[in-house]
């Protein structure tokens, strides 16, 4: 590679164009100088080279033979330049893959919203990563991730979403044949839906602001995926322990009924939901899109 060579590429793009139009004057009205800058453009490439390239007369110009050769450089250098810019028309159309993280428990909010996006943005395509540990975006190679937490790491941009919050809850069958617990201690006798992968049981805990109260539940049927619990609910397996974006439609069409309303329940998994993703100024539109989409549907006002 040459020294100075990157010095004369726009002097090349100029010869080239000279070239095509056929005179400085016609040059300029493409290039959008004035034809004394396009000349001192030719000159300026001339010098670099030691080469004559264009025979000048008032009238017109000619191509000599050292001329003719550097153009056809010249103009596959302005053709590479044609081609990068259309290439980068495609590279911001929104395609290609999108690789999301998110918790476990966050697995029927994202598993509604997903589809909507797809339909909207056909060439874009979605890989989503259920899991509840801490997954680096480079490492793992992801675009986004959801966590629940409320120190969100350095050196991401961070855009809050909702409240993670749980709310215990079970069906009106359930109900009317197990009756309903007025005190966290009474779920002992109740079975009870655990989110966990261990068949043993969960440790429940509550508070109500002045008494709190925790105690190991069991029952029929556990799993550690939140659509499993809350279908479980809705067959009238037991009482179940529910992030409240997974159980609220369920809760508003009278389907599931709250249970223990007056305390809280407190375990992990709970905080604010962030979206995060690495800072760059040139994210692709897919991503853009995708971003806005989250925050549209997810995004509570602060």
């Amino acid at each position: 590679m040459h020294k100075g060579h990157i010095e004369i590429l726009p002097y090349m793009a100029a010869f080239a164009v000279v070239v095509d139009c056929g005179s400085f004057v016609d040059a300029s009205i493409k290039l959008g100088v004035s034809a004394s800058a396009v000349s001192r453009q030719i000159s300026k490439l001339e010098r670099a080279l030691s080469l004559r390239l264009i025979e000048r007369s008032t009238r017109q110009l000619k191509v000599n033979a050292d001329g003719a050769r550097i153009y056809s450089y010249c103009k596959e250098l302005l053709h590479s330049s044609s081609k990068v810019l259309e290439l980068k028309e495609e590279l911001l159309q929104p395609q290609g893959l999108i690789r999301i993280s998110a918790p476990k428990t966050l697995n029927i909010t994202l598993n509604q919203l997903i589809p909507e996006f797809l339909q909207k943005h056909p060439d874009i395509n979605i890989q989503l990563i259920f899991d509840d540990t801490e997954l680096n975006l480079i490492t793992n190679e992801l675009d986004l991730s959801i966590r629940i937490t409320n120190s969100p790491p350095p050196g991401l941009i961070g855009r809050k979403l909702f409240k993670v919050k749980y709310v215990l809850c079970t069906s009106p069958e359930y109900i009317a044949e197990h009756g309903i617990p007025l005190h966290p201690s009474e779920l002992i006798r109740h079975s009870c839906i655990a989110m966990t992968d261990n068949s043993e049981g969960e440790k429940w805990e509550f508070t109500n602001g002045i008494e709190k109260y925790a105690l190991t539940v069991k029952g029929r049927y556990c799993s550690n995926d939140s659509e499993a619990v809350l279908n479980a609910a809705l067959s009238n397996l037991g009482i179940a322990c529910l992030p409240t974006t997974a159980a609220e439609f369920s809760l508003e069409g009278k389907h599931l009924y709250a249970v223990l309303p007056d305390w809280d329940y407190v375990g992990p998994s709970q905080g604010m939901a962030w979206l995060l993703y690495q800072p760059n100024k040139h994210a692709s539109k897919k991503l853009k899109l995708m971003i806005d989409h989250l925050i549209s549907k997810l995004q509570i006002s602060t």
